[in-house]
């Protein structure tokens, strides 16, 4: 005969879970679940994504159960986790968004091809070299297409500072690009002509 867990004591489950006890590891996957999912799928609108996240989260566990403090109680451990993995997540989706948006504007060459990804890295190498407002209003005006209202709005500055910083940004990139040739003199023509 099974012996199935009582999921309301929670301790025992932990205990049990850190002698390997695959049930006890059921019952707080099942106590915990959907609440995880509820939270994470809030914050990132995907069923798959979610999905995911919350999988890695129960991976975690699995892999941390003799670690576990026997006197604590696990919810706010698992949220912890489960929210850090979900802004790990989301900065990945926006650095990658963010990389493929800078490789369209560089589409003049073919995708993916060692001129494209050389021109890619030296831009990033000269947009990291920015302020943290720099970069940010880079983010949001040239890479995210936000007006200058929009801009200052999310940043708490007016438009004038937004355009400003702007124009202090592009002729960084431009002298980066002048100083950095790729090959060719197209990037530094291209930052001219698309950022003026």
């Amino acid at each position: 005969m099974i012996n199935t867990p009582d999921i309301h004591d929670e301790r025992g489950l932990l205990i049990r879970l850190s002698g390997n006890d695959q049930a006890a590891f059921k019952g707080l996957y099942d106590k915990y679940h959907h609440a995880l999912y509820r939270k994470t799928f809030f914050i990132l609108k995907s069923a798959g994504e979610t999905e995911d996240i919350i999988q890695e989260v129960f991976i975690t566990l699995w892999e941390k159960r003799k670690d576990i403090d026997l006197e604590k109680p696990l919810g706010p451990w698992l949220f912890t986790v489960t929210f850090n993995r979900t802004v790990n997540h989301l900065k990945k989706s926006l650095r990658e968004k963010s990389r493929q948006q800078l490789a369209l504007l560089l589409s003049d060459t073919e995708p993916g091809s060692y001129l494209q990804e050389a021109r890619l890295q030296m831009l990033e190498v000269a947009i990291s070299q920015l302020s943290p407002q720099k970069k940010k209003v880079f983010q949001l005006c040239k890479l995210e297409g936000k007006t200058y209202e929009e801009t200052g709005r999310l940043m708490g500055i007016s438009k004038y500072t937004v355009k400003e910083y702007l124009g202090e940004v592009m002729a960084s990139l431009k002298d980066y690009a002048r100083k950095h040739p790729v090959y060719d003199t197209s990037l530094t023509l291209f930052l001219f002509l698309y950022f003026l």
